[in-house]
């Protein structure tokens, strides 16, 4: 007879829904933020946005339909996302720093997440260095703090406040 802590099994699949949950929402409020900067900037259609997830991560010539690339843009784009989301959630009762004020939490969250995917991440896989753009850094920098870091901060705050 195999006896189960049944707290213990409750805390992992609260755990792994609050990552679900924070990971769609995140992923969700940042492709549609940059979807509307995009347009707002450009004037050209938003899905674009996804072309080029798709280009820079998967390769220039992945593939030849326009649809698929746009589908593998979005699911590369929430599996960064949801890579985001589990690193928050590991860091979070482990740094006393992030229980502190949710909304500082999220500020430095979201930077650390511009930082990483622009000076880190997309040169490595574009093999271009990062230049800093003073108009669309910020921006992008703002999306990320209200997409990425605020979610991720008020989920992961309800679900270790609970403990």
């Amino acid at each position: 007879m195999t006896i189960t802590n049944s707290s213990n099994t409750e805390a992992r699949g609260g755990i792994v829904i609050n990552i679900i949950k924070a990971g769609l929402l995140a992923g969700t409020l940042d492709i549609l933020s940059a979807f509307t900067y995009y347009y707002i900037k450009t004037q050209k259609n938003p899905l674009n946005v996804l072309n080029y997830v798709s280009k820079v991560a998967l390769g220039e010539t992945t593939f030849t339909s326009t649809g698929l690339q746009q589908a593998s843009g979005l699911l590369v784009h929430f599996a960064i996302t949801f890579g985001w989301t589990i690193l928050f959630f590991i860091l979070y009762p482990r740094l006393q720093l992030l229980r502190i004020n949710k909304f500082i939490t999220a500020v430095v969250y979201g930077i650390f997440v511009w930082a990483m995917m622009n000076v880190v991440i997309l040169p490595l896989w574009n093999h271009k260095p990062f230049v800093f753009n003073r108009e669309s850094s910020p921006i992008n920098a703002l999306i990320l703090i209200v997409a990425i870091g605020l979610p991720l901060s008020y989920i992961a705050h309800r679900h270790y406040s609970k403990k």
